[in-house]
C-alpha cells in the first residue's frame, strides 16, 4: 500500500530531521520548510523525540526567521535541559570569539547580536536541573558567558537590539536569582546577587546608547512648557524606559534599593538612578565617587541623557531651600559649558545652558559672580561668552528685584558688578577685533558680533532697570568709560560697514539698533 504524502513527509522527518533543519535554515525556499517541520512535529505523536538539541540548536540560533524561534521554544520546553545547556555555553563562547574577528562584517555581527538575544531567551525558558550541583554552580558559567558576549558585542547593538537585551537579560537574571533563592544557602544567594548585579552593570553600560528614553526632553517640556517650540522627545521612547524598568525590577527582586546603588556606585549607577522613580530624592551631597562619575560621564559624552537628568533632578527637587553643594556646582560649571557650546544636539546645548542657570540660581552671589566671570571671558569656548552675558543679565535683574533675605549685599546688585564685569564686557574680544575685519564675510563668520549684541542688550536693560543706581551704571564716569572703551569704536565700525555692502549685513543692523537704544537711554538719564 502506497504511503500518502503526509506519511511520506513524516517518515522523511524521522530519518533525517537534523539534515532537513540545517538546510532549511540556510535556504528559506527549501521544502520542507522550518514551518512545515514545526507543524508536523507538533502533530506527530513522537515528533518531539526527533529533535536533537546538540545537532540542530546551533543552526536554529543563528537563523533570524520566526519559524526558527518557534522551534527553539519547543526545544527549550521539551528537550533535554543538559543538552540545551551545553549548546548555550558553546554558543556564548563562539559569540565572544567571533565578535573580535568579524568587526568589519556588519551583517555577520548583526546576526551574532540576534543570536545572543535568542540565547538569552533560551536560557530563561530552559528548565535547568540541579543534579549533584548547586543552582549557583549551574548558572554561574551562563552569567559569565553572557557577560563576556555582551561586552564583546556591545559596540554593535542597535537601539532595538540593545533594548531587547536589557529586557531579556533582566528577565533571565530574575529567573536565575529566584531559582537560587529557593534552592540554595544564604551565602550562595549573596554571591548570586553580586554576580547578577555585575552582569546587569555590564549590560546597562553596553546598552547605554540604546535606551534613549528622552528623560531630559520630557522633563524640560514639563518644567519649561513656554520654552518648548518643538519637541525633542524621541519616538518610541517608552520602549527604552520599559527596558530600564525591567532592570530596576530585577534589582528590587534581589532587594537592592536605590540607596544600595548609591552606597556602592558603578558607572551604570548613573543610568539606574536616573530611571529610578522620581519620588526617590537624591541626597544633598552626592557620594564623592558618584560625583566623579557624573563629571566623567559628561566629559566622555556617555549616558548624557541620564547624567544631565540626574543633575536636573538634584537641582529642582527642593527649590524652597537652595543648597546646591559648592564643589559640585563648580565642577559642573566647568564641564557643562562645553556641552552647551559644542554638543552636536541643539537640545542638549539648550538644556545644558538651562542647567547652568538652575545651578547658579542656588548659589551665593559671590560664587555666581566668580563662575560668570569665568564663562564670560572663556577664550576656549567663544560660544559661551555670549550665553554667559545672557545668564548674567538674568541674575542681575533678579538681584535688583529681590532684596537678600540675609541682609548681606548681593554683589550683582552693587558697584562690584561693574568693577568685576566692566573690563570683560565693555570691550571687544580680542581688543583689536573691529580693526581686523576686512570683508563682510569676516563679520558673518565671527561670533564676536553676537557677543557685542548681548553686551549692548545687557547695558541697555541695566540702564533702564537700575533706577536706584545700585550698580553705579548710571554714574557719569561709568557712562563715559563705556562710551570710550566700546561704544565710540563701535560707532566708527558701524559707519564704515552700514553702507559698504549692497546686501545688508544682519549682524551690523542688530548692532546699530542696540546702539541707538543705548544712546536714547543715556540721553534720557542725562536730561533727568
Amino acid at each position: 500500500m502506497a504511503l500518502n504524502p503526509k506519511d511520506t513527509l513524516l517518515r522523511a522527518l524521522q530519518l533525517n530531521i537534523s539534515a532537513i533543519i540545517t538546510v532549511a535554515v540556510d535556504n528559506e525556499t527549501h521544502q520542507p520548510s522550518l514551518k512545515t517541520v514545526y507543524d508536523n512535529i507538533i502533530q506527530y505523536h513522537g515528533g518531539l523525540s526527533l529533535l536533537e538539541p546538540l545537532d540542530i540548536l546551533p543552526d536554529l540560533l543563528r537563523c533570524r526567521r520566526k519559524e526558527a524561534v518557534e522551534l527553539i521554544n519547543l526545544i527549550s520546553e521539551k528537550s533535554s535541559p543538559k543538552e540545551v545547556l551545553i549548546v548555550i555555553q558553546e554558543t556564548l563562547e563562539q559569540l565572544t570569539q567571533l565578535s573580535g574577528e568579524d568587526e568589519d562584517e556588519g551583517e555577520h555581527v548583526s546576526g551574532s547580536v540576534q543570536c545572543l538575544i535568542k540565547v538569552i531567551v533560551l536560557s530563561t525558558k530552559c528548565e535547568l536541573i540541579l543534579g549533584k550541583r548547586t543552582a549557583l554552580s549551574v548558572v554561574s558559567p551562563l552569567i559569565s558567558g553572557v557577560s563576556s558576549a555582551v561586552s564583546s558585542l556591545g559596540s554593535h547593538f542597535t537601539r532595538d537590539s540593545g533594548r531587547s537585551l536589557l529586557a531579556g537579560i533582566s528577565g533571565m537574571s530574575e529567573a536565575f536569582y529566584k531559582w537560587i533563592f529557593e534552592t540554595s544557602s544564604e551565602s550562595n544567594v549573596a554571591e548570586a546577587r553580586e554576580i547578577i548585579r555585575l552582569l546587569l552593570d555590564t549590560t546597562v553600560l553596553a546598552c547605554a546608547s540604546c535606551i534613549r528614553a528622552s528623560l531630559c526632553a520630557r522633563a524640560f517640556e514639563m518644567y519649561y512648557p513656554r520654552l518648548t517650540l518643538s519637541s525633542a522627545i524621541e519616538p518610541e521612547w517608552q520602549e527604552g524606559e520599559q527596558a530600564m524598568l525591567s532592570v530596576l525590577t530585577t534589582l528590587r527582586v534581589m532587594t537592592l534599593s536605590p540607596q544600595d546603588v548609591l552606597d556602592n556606585p558603578t558607572m551604570s549607577s548613573l543610568i539606574v538612578l536616573a530611571h529610578e522613580q522620581q519620588s526617590y530624592p537624591l541626597p544633598k551631597d552626592l557620594p564623592p565617587k558618584l560625583h566623579s562619575m557624573l563629571i566623567a560621564s559628561i566629559q566622555m559624552n556617555f549616558a548624557i541623557d541620564e547624567s544631565l537628568f540626574l543633575i536636573f533632578r538634584r537641582v529642582t527637587q527642593d527649590r524652597t531651600q537652595p543648597n546646591f553643594p559648592a564643589d559640585l556646582a563648580t565642577s559642573l560649571c566647568v564641564v557643562l559649558p562645553t556641552l552647551a557650546s559644542t554638543h552636536l544636539d541643539p537640545f542638549i546645548r539648550h538644556f545644558s545652558l538651562r542647567l547652568i542657570a538652575l545651578i547658579l540660581a542656588q548659589l551665593p552671589s559671590v560664587l555666581q559672580q566668580q563662575i560668570l566671570i569665568t564663562l564670560a571671558s572663556d577664550t576656549e569656548l567663544p560660544q559661551m561668552r555670549a550665553a554667559a552675558i545672557g545668564l548674567l543679565k538674568e541674575f542681575v535683574l533678579e538681584a535688583l528685584r529681590v532684596p537678600t533675605l540675609s541682609g548681606e549685599q548681593n554683589v550683582l546688585a552693587s558697584p562690584l558688578l561693574i568693577r568685576s564685569f566692566g573690563p570683560i564686557l565693555f570691550r571687544t574680544m580680542p581688543p583689536d577685533y573691529l580693526s581686523t575685519v576686512q570683508v563682510a564675510d569676516d563679520i558673518e563668520k565671527s561670533l564676536e558680533p553676537s557677543r557685542i549684541a548681548e553686551v549692548l542688550s545687557f547695558y541697555y536693560v541695566l540702564l533702564q532697570r537700575d533706577r536706584e543706581n545700585k550698580t553705579g551704571i548710571r554714574d557719569p564716569d561709568t557712562i563715559a568709560s563705556v562710551e570710550s572703551s566700546l561704544l565710540r569704536p563701535l560707532r566708527s565700525f558701524l559707519e564704515k560697514w552700514s553702507n559698504a555692502e549692497a546686501k545688508p549685513i544682519f549682524s551690523v543692523i542688530s548692532l546699530q539698533v542696540g546702539l541707538e537704544r543705548i544712546d536714547n537711554a543715556v540721553q534720557t538719564i542725562r536730561c533727568q
